[in-house]
């Protein structure tokens, strides 16, 4: 059963906006803007594919008392309406709580033609299976059925997850489409979460290869859901993952890399180091959250989401790091001349890498002292958020123009597409060729 809306784009997020110290601005390269036609259901996320026009989202639609739930998909470049599917198991609330949620509940395969979904079992406490949309069908197919779905913590006289049942988090493909890292998590003994591993599922039959237990993990607890980011190389050999448990732990949190081929385990960055590496945008707030992470495409390079999300204001910044030496620094933004250490009058919200990976398309929060805020949306005149490009090689910066406030969620990845289509802000870019 589908469902199909077609609407005006829903402003989930108002922020500040800043001024500062002269910049000279360049003209810009965007063609065309326009806003997603999403519904007025949607969630508080939309998730981008890597083809920079296709979306995924969650729509909510309240029937009398109850609310059901799609999962959606919107072609921005086709100019079709967005066509909902009811998800594959019952989701007992919003795939998404939280915005600022480091927790992905769908992951887009590399050419846009399918979806992985798992929705988030550790946070709704509902377990749940690894499944694959087919976009253009609108079809589902269980990649990791354990012949259980219900709740993870069952009440009195229910007999609750069977002990060996996995839990799959954080899907990510591989760039060829046929394998899916996931965290996967057993279920032991009287219902305890059990071991944790970065697993490989293979898509043409299901088949589950556990690559490496995950830091940390060989305690009597150990905790699920440690795994804030997961993203393939684009040569296919290694995964990034960045770690983080409720309860810092030092000796195993940070950047890690996994070898696809043994499974081997590397430590790229320890949480000092990209502490310091976040201090670099924010010298007096600590770094207490890290988020997605993206390779670049020639994959030499990380961009890894840092924050603090109980500073007041919330602190969020982008790292970019060199995936071979760990070498690395905040994404280079110039000083703001209300900056101190602990606030930034122009900060990013939400960035992605250029086709050839030489630049960084971001949305900012703010702009400098004799920047035009004029919008390259001639339907909403009024910006609020600065689209920006920065060289990674220079750190030169470029304004390309203004959105108003659209889509602006903390930690979100943006996508910029081969074509020269790029989403960002709750909004369908296009670019001219680099």
């Amino acid at each position: 059963m589908s469902v199909k809306r077609w609407v005006s784009v829903m402003v989930l997020v108002g922020l500040l906006s800043g001024g500062g110290s002269a910049l000279a601005q360049g003209g810009g390269p965007v063609t065309g803007a326009a806003a997603l036609a999403l519904p007025t259901s949607v969630g508080v996320r939309v998730f981008p594919a890597p083809d920079g026009h296709q979306v995924a989202f969650e729509s909510n639609v309240r029937v009398n008392s109850h609310i059901d739930r799609f999962v959606c998909v919107l072609d921005a470049l086709a100019g079709t309406e967005p066509v909902c599917v009811a998800p594959p198991e019952p989701q007992p609330r919003d795939f998404d709580p939280d915005p600022r949620s480091t927790a992905w509940p769908v992951g887009w395969a590399a050419d846009g033609t399918r979806l992985a979904f798992v929705g988030l079992p550790l946070l709704n406490g509902q377990d749940g299976d690894l499944w694959i949309l087919d976009v253009a069908a609108g079809t589902w197919t269980n990649l990791t059925d354990d012949g259980y779905a219900g709740s993870l913590q069952p009440a009195e006289g229910e007999a609750g997850a069977p002990s060996g049942a996995t839990i799959e988090t954080q899907p990510v493909w591989s760039p060829d489409g046929a394998w899916i890292a996931v965290e996967q998590t057993t279920v032991g003994e009287e219902h305890a979460l059990g071991s944790t591993t970065l697993s490989l599922i293979e898509v043409a039959t299901g088949a589950a290869r556990a690559l490496a237990p995950l830091p940390g993990s060989d305690t009597p607890a150990p905790e699920a859901g440690t795994i804030t980011g997961l993203a393939w190389s684009p040569d296919g050999t290694q995964i990034a993952f960045t770690q983080r448990h409720a309860e810092p732990d030092p000796a195993v949190d940070g950047l890690w890399l996994a070898a696809v081929d043994s499974g081997e385990l590397t430590r790229l960055l320890d949480w000092p180091a990209l502490d310091a590496l976040f201090r670099g945008a924010y010298p007096d707030v600590a770094l207490d959250r890290i988020g997605p992470l993206a390779w670049s495409p020639d994959g030499a390079r990380l961009m890894v989401w840092g924050g603090n999300l109980n500073s007041t204001p919330v602190a969020i910044w982008p790292l970019l790091i060199d995936a071979a030496s760990g070498e690395g620094q905040a994404l280079p933004l110039p000083a703001h001349e209300r900056d101190s250490g602990a606030r930034r009058a122009v900060w990013p919200l939400q960035a992605a890498w250029s086709p050839d990976g030489s630049a960084i398309l971001t949305a900012t929060n703010g702009f400098y002292t004799g920047e035009a805020m004029d919008s390259l949306d001639a339907a909403s005149p009024r910006a609020r958020i600065a689209v920006r490009r920065v060289d990674v090689a220079s750190g030169e910066m470029t304004l390309l123009g203004g959105l108003p406030t659209g889509i602006a969620v903390p930690f979100f990845l943006a996508s910029w597409g081969a074509g020269g289509d790029a989403i960002l802000d709750g909004y369908h870019l296009t670019l001219a060729a680099e």
